[in-house]
């Protein structure tokens, strides 16, 4: 491959797009029992008082309800949430799939936008980290490895990403050290204080109880590790060989918050975020399928 520092760009494009949709569309899944609950006028709290608590810029269901009116469009609320309802998930289907993938991971992107700042205040972390994930499979070239865009198109050559990943791994990189940032200044993180509080309310939760470790350093030294790992991020992952243990603490930390917190996608998400930037960009060439790999024509060419 004539990629720089041997990285396999059809295998971390692909992962990426693949799963930031499935999880996107699972998320949206799990919500299916409550959807009516969040965004009709039967739910817990009408739309347009909803609509009233949010920032003046942000487009919400209602707001381009009123719009469509204004412009003659007859479409009432309700019928606008189903048409949402709807499109959103065939746009995630179409973006995992990668059929017309820019065009679908824009309309994902839209649609995901409008429907959490419609119910902004339930709105939580894996949020805003969708956003920015279906924002980067907008530029990045994700329909350009193992895509059904590929096939129709006859294209058999991966474009180089190497400006893609590390923008990726910026992101990722501030993300973590600013966290680990918040939690030194202050003395709950550095005393494990705060790591028993956010483990018992979300307690209802856990897999199993902690309470028969509050007499040991279990949370002061989980907490200190904890900042460890975000503060020490950029330079344990980006290390070739302190890479596979970072990252493994990395993927070890937010299971333990999905198991604990409660917070499965939120944590599923993070996984595939880190996963896609410093494992999935060293998958071995040569298990994949020629198609996908950029120097097979020049090497058909030479026979």
């Amino acid at each position: 491959m004539n990629n720089s520092a041997g990285i396999n760009h059809a295998a971390w494009l692909f992962f990426f797009r693949v799963n930031v949709a499935a999880i996107a569309l699972l998320h949206f899944l799990a919500i299916q029992p409550d959807f009516a609950d969040l965004y009709s006028y039967a739910g817990y709290i009408y739309p347009d008082i909803m609509d009233l608590s949010t920032d003046q810029v942000s487009l919400t269901l209602v707001r381009l309800q009123e719009w469509l009116q204004l412009q003659h469009m007859g479409v009432s609320y309700e019928t606008l949430v189903w048409i949402c309802r709807i499109a959103y998930p065939v746009s995630l289907v179409c973006l995992l799939l990668g059929l017309l993938t820019r065009v679908n991971a824009l309309i994902a992107l839209f649609l995901q936008l409008l429907l959490i700042k419609s119910i902004h205040l339930y709105e939580y972390g894996v949020d805003g980290y969708t956003t920015f994930a279906l924002f980067y499979c907008c530029i990045f070239p994700v329909g350009r490895a193992y895509s059904l865009d590929n096939r129709w198109r006859r294209r058999t050559a991966t474009p180089n990403a190497t400006a893609f990943l590390f923008l990726l791994r910026a992101h990722l990189s501030i993300a973590y050290f600013f966290s680990g940032f918040d939690k030194i200044i202050g003395p709950t993180w550095r005393n494990g204080e705060a790591l028993w509080k956010a483990l018992h309310s979300h307690n209802y939760y856990s897999m199993f109880n902690l309470d028969f470790l509050a007499g040991t350093p279990f949370f002061l030294v989980s907490g200190w590790l904890t900042v460890a790992l975000e503060m020490g991020y950029i330079a344990g992952m980006n290390n070739p060989y302190t890479r596979k243990y970072w990252l493994a603490g990395i993927v070890a930390l937010h299971l333990f918050i999905a198991m604990f917190m409660g917070l499965f996608f939120f944590s599923a998400l993070l996984i595939v975020l880190n996963l896609s930037a410093y494992l999935a960009p060293y998958v071995r060439q040569e298990k994949l399928p020629a198609e996908n790999q950029p120097n097979t024509f020049l090497r058909n060419a030479s026979i």
